[in-house]
This record gives structure tokens, sequence and C-alpha cells, in this order.
């Protein structure tokens, strides 16, 4: 059966596109963007009642830091795109050698911006985690053993977002292993640090790719849809860092690039490829892609394949949740107290309802994040292909795959922490530049106005917007990677860090999982005896590093604030401990 071009996508049937016919009374692209800008305002409006408590406060200061310049730029760009426009009859187009090119470009500066613009650091504890964890596969092991000297103040060594036991005998981050496991692989070839933007460029190939598969006789829409990406910052940025978003992106939209194809054999290599997403990070977050899709099957009454799915996703989410009970029995030991249902992702997910304090001004925070960190014209295109949406189904799915996880993470976690844009929507940017193109398609009566508007919005995205997103980001992460090479070239053994003493401090706490590094990080705060502790460190010859308030000045500054918590207050009560058991010690600023 031969494909019917008409407008959006309708459904996959046998192998062929069918389309649904399109409309001729678009409305004007200017309407629609003055729309979205009022859209962005009222949630930078909602974004202004943050409470500023706990770790909440980083949210308000990413709005007023980045976000609230952002959008005004997004203000005054828009203002211009739309003056002195000159019809263009001539489509927009991208050869696939083109796209191959423009996908070698994102790689190199997605990499180069890892080691200049991100100074080679990674500042999350997500980030660090994917690290620490790939390092201990690199070396053939699932968990690390801790050393038997440090198995009872384990705590004090940072154990964040690690798998969560206490007093265990061995360890390794709670998140799943597949996004690690990548960056294990890529750095027994090379830097681990080209995980991110080899994914990052394989994304946008595979939109440029999926776009022509949905879109077989209209070249210019997978064109929109590809530039739509590449000038998006989240997109960019993320992409420099050691995050599993860029992974997830990549998966999903490999992902759809099987499921769309149709055939029993893509089916198959799909649900591989589901096994390995949903063991990127966390278990939600391809199962929320994959289930609008799943649903369309089961309109479309295709009994068998959406069978195969079920089943086959049933496999993948048991052996998943799974996981956290099977690396439990790795680290727990005869002093090891936490017991196993405490362990699985359950147990997890009700943990973080109980200590949910997210509201509608995170969610509001959230999605203007999302909004300021793309494409210029991303938003207005992605409201039309949402109108699209409610009348085809193959849009209705991107559509429902995109709106799931604001919907889901909203309830369950507002609260995003560190990130370029909203991080979980990272995985769905495809939804919105596939549904964006949906728009474009739906506005082909006014093509030719349109095409100087989306050409000057991609030039002052990546131009212009982009540049000040990577001063941004170089901003956020300098004085953080600045503070940690002081920490390397202290000349220290051990560097003693109270988290209060300065912002996000406890992040700086990162060891190697054989304690190989040197300087060992110890979290002040952590540590459950102070002079048994230094009773074990300070053999004859031992130097322990203690920051001081010019060490942590630096990061107050960024964030604009300053603190009654100077290290100085507390220095001496700190050292003394270390001093009394024969340590040396050194100041570091």
């Amino acid at each position: 059966m031969r494909a019917k071009i008409a407008g959006g996508f309708n459904i996959i049937k046998k192998n062929r596109l069918t389309w649904s016919k399109e409309k001729s009374d678009s409305q004007p692209l200017l309407t629609i963007a003055m729309r979205t800008l009022v859209t962005m305002s009222a949630l930078g409006i909602g974004a202004l009642f943050i409470p500023f408590n706990g770790f909440l406060w980083i949210t308000s200061k990413q709005f007023t830091l980045q976000d609230v310049w952002l959008l005004e730029i997004f203000f005054i760009l828009s203002i211009f795109l739309f003056f002195l426009i000159r019809n263009i009859s001539k489509p927009i187009l991208l050869s696939l050698r083109h796209a191959i090119f423009v996908a070698a470009t994102l790689l190199l500066i997605c990499y180069l911006g890892h080691h200049l613009l991100l100074m080679g650091y990674d500042l999350s504890r997500d980030e660090q985690m994917a690290n620490f964890d790939a390092s201990i596969f690199a070396h053939g092991h699932l968990v690390w053993p801790l050393p038997t000297n440090w198995r009872g103040e384990a705590d004090a060594l940072n154990m964040e977002f690690m798998f969560p036991v206490s007093q265990p005998i061995a360890w390794v981050s709670g998140y799943l292993p597949m996004n690690a496991a990548l960056r294990s692989g890529v750095g027994l070839l090379a830097d681990p640090a080209l995980t991110g933007p080899l994914l990052t460029a394989g994304s946008l190939l595979l939109t440029f790719s999926i776009a022509k598969r949905i879109w077989p006789d209209d070249q210019e829409t997978p064109t929109i849809a590809t530039l739509l990406l590449l000038g998006s910052g989240q997109l960019i940025i993320t992409g420099m860092t050691a995050y599993a978003m860029p992974a997830h992106l990549f998966f999903n939209l490999l992902w759809m690039r099987f499921f769309i194809a149709d055939r029993r054999i893509c089916d198959g290599v799909a649900l591989t490829i589901g096994f390995v997403a949903t063991g990127l990070h966390q278990p939600l977050f391809h199962p929320m892609f994959v289930a609008p899709f799943l649903l369309l099957t089961l309109i479309e009454r295709r009994w068998r394949r959406l069978l195969f799915f079920i089943v086959g996703y049933s496999a993948i989410s048991l052996f998943w949740v799974s996981w956290p009970l099977f690396i439990h029995s790795l680290m727990i030991g005869p002093h090891s107290t936490t017991a196993a249902t405490g362990s699985d992702f359950l147990s997890r997910l009700l943990q973080a309802f109980s200590a949910n304090r997210g509201n509608l001004s995170l969610t509001s925070a959230n999605l203007l994040r999302f909004c300021t960190w793309q494409h210029l014209l991303l938003l207005p295109l992605l409201a039309v292909g949402l109108k699209v949406a409610k009348e085809d189904r193959f849009a209705g799915a991107l559509a429902l795959g995109f709106l799931l996880p604001i919907a889901v993470m909203a309830i369950i976690l507002p609260w995003q922490g560190i990130g370029f844009g909203y991080r979980y929507l990272h995985g769905v940017l495809g939804n919105a530049v596939l549904l964006a193109g949906y728009g474009w398609r739906d506005m082909k009566s006014c093509h030719e106005q349109l095409r100087p508007v989306f050409l000057r919005a991609t030039a002052a995205s990546i131009l212009i917007l982009l540049p000040v997103q990577c001063w941004m980001a170089h901003a956020r992460y300098a004085p953080f990677a600045i503070a940690d090479i002081k920490i390397k070239n202290s000349g220290t053994d051990y560097v003693v860090i109270e988290a209060k003493d300065g912002p996000i401090m406890m992040d700086t706490v990162l060891n190697r999982p054989n304690l190989s590094n040197k300087p060992v990080r110890i979290a002040y705060e952590n540590i459950k005896n102070v002079h048994g502790l230094a009773q074990k460190l300070c053999n004859p010859g031992i130097t322990i590093g203690f920051g001081t308030d010019a060490f942590y000045a630096p990061l107050w500054n960024y964030f604009d604030y300053k603190s009654d918590q100077l290290a100085s207050k507390n220095l001496n009560a700190v050292k003394n401990p270390f001093e009394q058991a024969g340590c040396k010690t050194r100041l570091i600023s």
C-alpha cells in the first residue's frame, strides 16, 4: 500500500504511512509565538513562589541567575524575527551528507565543551556516579570492596546517591548500570567523555532518519525537525556532561526508528534496545516513552504485536526491578543493617513520595527552564503540533509521550536539581521536534513567509542564545571545578570538607571506588566518631587539609549569597581532633 501525504501522520500499518487532510487555515506563527511568550511569562511568575528552603533554593537561584535573563533574550529576539520579512519560495533542505557533517561538528563541539566549557568536571552527583560506576565496571566488577578500616565510617566518604546499605562491605551507586556501562565501553577505546557527544550526535542523525521515514515525500520537514533539535541549548550542553539523559534520548529515538519500520525482526531489535534503555538510569523514563506507542498498537488492534511488546517489557521490567536486590546481596556484610526491602525501587519510590516537597511553582520553573533552553521556534511550532495530535494518532502518541513525564515527575519528583533545560524531558526532545514538524506541515499555506523567520530563529538560537547559555554553564561549573583543582593540588593525604561552609559542598566529596585518589575527601558532618577516625588516619607524616573562608568564597559569590556560615568560625574545632592524633594540617585557600 502506498503512503499518502496530506498533512499529519495518521497510523503505521504494514510498514506504510497514511496521512490526514491538511488544513489550509493555519494560524499565523506570529500569533502563536506571542501566546507562547505569554505562557512562558506565566511560568516565570509561577516560579517566583518557589520556597527558599532546603535544596529548593538551587532551583530558585537557577531561575534568577539564568532563566529570567534567557526569557528576556527570548522576548528581544522574537521581536526581530518578524521584521522586514522577504518571502522565500525555495524549501530549506539538508541532504544526508549535510546531516552527517552537522552531526560530526556537534560531536566535536560537545567533546571540546566538556573539557573547555565545563573544565572536564562532573558537577552533579548524577554525573559523578556515572563515572564512579564506569570505573568499577572497567575493572570487571559490579561493586567495589570497601577497605576494612572504612566500613564503619563509609558515610564520611559521601554515600549520597550510593546504594542504600548501612555499613556496606562494598559500594556502587544506586542507579541502574547501563549508562555507566556505556561510558566504560567507550573508555576501552577512547576518552569516556566522548560518550555523551557520540550519543548526542547520533540523536541528531536519528531524528533526521525518523522524520524522513514519517514524511517520505517531504524533504523540508525532516530538515526543520533536525534544525530545531540542533538549536537546543539543552541538547548541546547536556551532551557535554556524564548525565544519562543523552543516552535516554538516543535509545528512545533508536527504539522509535525500529518501531516505525514495523517488521518482526525490527520489533525484536526494538525490544533489545528497550532492555538497555530501561536500565540506563532509573527504570521509569523509557517505559513512559514507550507506553503511548503501545497504546497506538492497541487502538490499531494489532494483538500479536501488542502481546509481543507487553510480554517483552514485562520481562525487562522484572529484570531491572530485581537488579537492586541482586546488588544488595553483594554489598551486605555481618554489620550491614539495611534490609533488602529498603533497597528495591518500590520502597525508594514511596520514600520519594514521602520526601516530596514539590508544588506547582517547581513545575512552572522546570517548564520555563525547558522553554528557555530550546530553539526559538520550537515552542510555537510544538503548540501547533499538539493541535494536530488531536486528530492524528501517531502525533498523538508523540504528544502523550512528551506530556506524560511532565505529569508524572510533577507528582513524584518535581525538583530536578542541577541541569540545563528540564532534564526529565531530555529523553523526549525527539518527540518535541517531531511534533513541531507536524506543526510546520500544518502551516504549509504560509511556508514562504515562515522560512525566513525560521532561518533567522535558527541563526539566533545558535549564534546568540547558545553562546549565552554556554557562558552560563561555564559560570556554573567553573567555581566548583577550580575548588576541585585546589583540593587535588593541596599536597595533602586527606581533605576534610564541611558541607555547611559552602553551597552544595557535599558534591565535592568525591572519591574513586578504590580510594586511590589523593587526597581522599571526607565529609565532616558524616563522620560518626571524629576522634576515632582521627586515630585511624593519623599515622606519622599524614597531612590533612581544611578549607578556609577564601576557599569557599568564590562558590558563595557565584550564587550572589553572603553566608554567615564561615569556615573560620569552626575551623579550630574541626582541626583539633586530627592535630591531637598526630596529623599535620594544611589550610587550602
